[in-house]
């Protein structure tokens, strides 16, 4: 197996002669930019905010969430009148972050007063009836430090003279409004992650606003896999289940699948093993969220398998990680069903769909991000057979390899496929390149 390795380092490198400079790496700048002036109607708006609080004050808008304005417009207490947030600082001064509350009666503003906030940014502004009382409450999401935010639930009750009342404030990381036990109205659900103990630790919570004591309560909260360093994203899916996708460390990620039992009235976390503290069923090499790969509704987890006996060789030296398949499962009858394998090769930018059929009896050698598939046997004594396809790239402003069956361009680079006699023997046909190929964008 180390004769074929090296000479597949020498190939290797005689096809990076011949193609200098295939690999690509396109990452798009990030543009920061100040929340604009308002325009047209609201014009005005702005025009009291600085009337009443200032002109030497800077305008903080969120960082997250759909609200991405310092100046929030809503009937937040169904009147039939506007009212509005305007989130701001004072340039002098150290102070946390000030809500102004405005409220618009014949037509023109007026400055109703200001509630200073907690953090000294914003992460994000949520606008919801959680009770279904024809309030909508406030929620903002307040940047405390770098890894510390604290939200807060506001009832805007302008109907009453100066009422912006604080029902309760919580530590988090990542937060959604969902309807979790299913009664028709969200709830506010959040995940924590706390690093100040000696083991890390983390929870999912879910608060609830009680509308007779206007107050928020904590209905129900878990334990989660505490050895992550963030989250990505929070997504509610149509079977009842709350996906949670969770930074591992800097390429592996893994999903907390999270539920309501109607009858304990609690949440539940079916994945997460309570010995170790941790949800290794999820676990991936790769930087890949929950999504519905095949349009019918429902979410599917990406979960990491070892490609055995794969190879990885970079610039001549052979690498210790191997290569992960990424087994797409459902989450069924409490337990994660397989739908589909692909893999993804993070470097080259592209994902390639495997029969389930072939896991186990096909591995990989990667030189410098080209792949070269062959057959494995476990149960022979040279595990690695015969090679039986390659997926390589190069640019598109130079010649293909000889033999290689063009698949796509995309960004300057050439993606080309062969089947050798054993591949075909084996049963690997146009069509799995054809109809299973995906460039992707999903980087290491």
């Amino acid at each position: 197996m180390k004769t074929r390795i090296v000479a597949l380092v020498i190939s290797a490198v005689m096809i990076a002669l011949l193609f200098s400079g295939c690999s690509l790496s396109v990452k798009a700048p990030e543009t920061l930019m100040s929340p604009p002036r308002l325009t047209g109607g609201y014009q005005d708006l702005q025009d009291t905010f600085e009337t009443e609080v200032g002109s030497n004050v800077a305008l903080i808008a969120p960082a997250n969430g759909e609200h991405k304005s310092a100046f929030i417009v809503d009937d937040f207490n169904s009147d039939s009148r506007e009212e509005a947030i305007v989130l701001y600082s004072l340039k002098e001064t150290e102070e946390a972050v000030s809500v102004g509350i405005f409220q618009k009666e014949n037509d023109e503003w007026k400055y109703i007063k200001s509630v200073v906030g907690l953090g000294s940014s914003v992460d994000i502004v949520v606008i919801e009836d959680m009770n279904r009382d024809g309030i909508k409450e406030v929620v903002i999401g307040w940047n405390l430090s770098t890894n510390n935010k604290q939200v807060s639930v506001y009832e805007p009750d302008l109907s009453l003279p100066s009422t912006f009342t604080g029902l309760g404030s919580y530590q988090y990381n990542m937060l959604e409004m969902i309807d979790v036990d299913s009664d028709g109205g969200k709830e506010l659900f959040f995940v924590n992650l706390d690093t100040t103990g000696v083991v890390p630790s983390a929870t999912a919570n879910v608060l609830k606003i009680d509308e007779s004591k206007r107050s928020v309560n904590e209905l129900s909260t878990i334990s989660i896999d505490g050895n992550v360093s963030g989250y990505n994203g929070i997504t509610a899916g149509d079977d009842g289940c709350i996906y949670v996708d969770a930074f591992k460390n800097e390429h592996d990620m893994i999903t907390e699948v999270i539920l309501w039992n109607k009858d304990s009235k609690t949440l539940q976390a079916p994945l997460f093993d309570a010995e170790t503290q941790s949800t290794a069923a999820t676990w991936r090499s790769h930087r890949i969220p929950v999504s519905d790969i095949d349009s019918d509704g429902k979410l599917e987890i990406p979960v990491g398998i070892e490609v055995v006996g794969s190879t990885q060789v970079n610039s001549g030296v052979l690498q210790e990680e191997s290569l992960y398949y990424v087994k797409w499962c459902s989450f069924t009858g409490g337990k994660l069903k397989a739908e589909k394998y692909c893999l993804y090769n993070t470097v080259e930018g592209y994902s390639l769909d495997i029969p389930s059929s072939w896991v186990g009896k096909i591995t990989i050698t990667s030189l410098d991000s080209q792949w070269y598939f062959y057959r494995w046997n476990k149960s022979a004594s040279e595990h690695m057979g015969e090679l039986l396809f390659t997926v390589v790239s190069h640019p598109t402003d130079t010649m293909g390899l000889e033999g290689y069956s063009r698949l796509t361009e995309y960004e300057g680079k050439a993606f080309e496929y062969l089947i050798t006699a054993s591949g075909k023997a084996f049963g690997v046909k146009d069509n799995h390149f054809k109809n299973g190929f995906t460039v992707t964008d999903i980087g290491e």
